[in-house]
């Protein structure tokens, strides 16, 4: 995988993306990795962030943080692990950012806040603090 990319590059895969999804590129500049990512504002207390991206067993899974607004400042904080929801248990032999392209089309602003209601928190396994549910 390639270390960087051009602007046009990034505009072209935000252009194929559907439902206001766009590519990380603060995420890929520290991971190499391609990911994608959506935000969903909640009423007056921050936001929900959404990631698309290949698990350890290169399935694709989306990852959920909830974001708060800090009192005062233009800045927000999460806090623990968040939740993860595979959305396709097919393990792929090659992370293909095509396939994530994909899943855009279906993930919708309420198919996302469907999938964040039905899935629960991560657990911290007793090194990292849960998140509260959200």
């Amino acid at each position: 995988m390639a270390n960087s990319m051009t602007k046009k590059q990034v505009e072209e895969l935000n252009n194929r993306c559907k439902n206001g999804w766009k590519f990380d590129v603060t995420y890929f500049i520290y991971h190499t990795e391609k990911t994608f990512i959506k935000r969903i504002k909640l009423q007056n207390e921050g936001y929900l962030e959404f990631r698309i991206y290949y698990n350890s067993n290169n399935q694709v899974s989306l990852h959920i943080s909830k974001f708060t607004y800090l009192e005062g400042q233009s800045c927000s904080s999460t806090q623990g692990l968040g939740k993860i929801s595979i959305l396709n248990e097919t393990r792929y032999s090659r992370k293909n950012v095509n396939n994530l392209i994909i899943v855009t089309a279906r993930l919708t602003d309420e198919e996302l806040l469907k999938i964040n209601s039905e899935t629960k928190v991560s657990e911290g396994g007793g090194l990292f603090l849960s998140s509260n549910e959200f």
